[in-house]
């Protein structure tokens, strides 16, 4: 990722740095540049394992295997020095298994195909046009630190439902997401910068906690061409105390007694050009939901997974 913040991820779309000329004694001024219109274009491939823990108390093996382009247009500089920021994924390639099954979704130009089990078939009647990512881009805008300060959701069929169903759930805070991927003074080789800061990407009533540090292993310039290297941890997780759900004589409830993400990650970056050159990301993922309805006792849910991504740009 390069130029911008994400998340992903989480988290995180936080992607590449850009830093005037300076040696590593006098410190690096990290921060994004935008041009307005430019187009970055970055290769992700990503693998991943774990296990899924189903209500009915059925367990199985998870994993995930794949790759993809995203793509990342600078629609707008705003005054204020933020960005606009339009991500699209052109192309795709993924394969899921859980326990004995398995499909693969590969996507290209806006064409699907579909594969179970090994046999091609017929894609799932859906309306890619309308798929955030996939059809339409997905807007966020991003600061030259590094921090996502809005999310800008499309309108989508079926979220009046959800609204009804959990409020709690259908007003998101989708601005100031995470914290600035760079501090806001030159980085000398060595520091460690850190922050802590409460998110609440799934609404007001579900507020998540998020820790991150960051340090600059090393800098070099070779020819007025810098090269920095950045190894971080962020550390998210979020409890929900019993809450409503469904309509209000339904007696349903639900809450999540752990939901923790860590994410390890090592990042190279071009700081002349203001490029990411590099990075690959560790997340691992642990998951608890428990469910109760007026006329059945508490069902618990649960995944814990672990997946590795490597971003290359083009």
């Amino acid at each position: 990722m390069s130029r911008v913040a994400g998340f992903i991820a989480l988290a995180g779309l936080a992607l590449t740095v850009a830093g005037d000329s300076a040696t590593a004694q006098e410190g690096v001024d990290l921060a994004f540049k935008f041009t307005p219109g430019e187009v970055m274009d970055y290769d992700i491939s990503m693998s991943g394992s774990g296990g899924l823990r189903a209500p009915d108390g059925e367990s199985a093996r998870m994993g995930l295997q794949g790759n993809l382009r995203l793509k990342v247009t600078v629609a707008q500089v705003l005054p204020d020095g933020n960005a606009r920021l339009q991500l699209l994924i052109p192309d795709a390639d993924m394969s899921v298994t859980i326990g004995p099954q398995s499909a693969r979704l590969a996507y290209s130009n806006g064409r699907v195909r579909w594969y179970a089990d090994g046999r091609e078939q017929a894609p799932p009647d859906a309306d890619i046009t309308q798929v955030p990512l996939l059809g339409v881009p997905l807007e966020l805008v991003a600061s030259p630190k590094g921090q996502i300060l809005d999310v800008v959701l499309p309108e989508i069929a079926g979220l009046a439902g959800v609204t009804q169903m959990a409020p709690g759930l259908s007003t998101p805070q989708l601005e100031h997401l995470g914290d600035p991927m760079f501090p806001d003074h030159p980085v000398v080789v060595g520091e460690t910068w850190r922050r802590s800061v409460q998110v609440s990407p799934f609404g007001p009533t579900m507020p998540m906690t998020v820790t991150s540090s960051r340090t600059l292993d090393s800098y070099t310039d070779q020819g007025g061409i810098g090269l920095a290297k950045i190894s971080g941890h962020t550390e998210a997780r979020l409890r929900v105390s019993r809450m409503s759900v469904g309509p209000p004589d339904s007696g349903a409830t639900l809450s999540v007694p752990e939901m923790r993400e860590t994410i390890t990650s090592t990042e190279f970056f071009n700081p002349t050009a203001g490029q990411l050159v590099r990075a690959h990301y560790e997340v691992a993922v642990v998951t608890s939901i428990s469910f109760s309805g007026a006329e059945e006792g508490p069902q618990e849910a649960g995944l814990d997974a672990r997946l590795h991504a490597t971003i290359q740009a083009r």
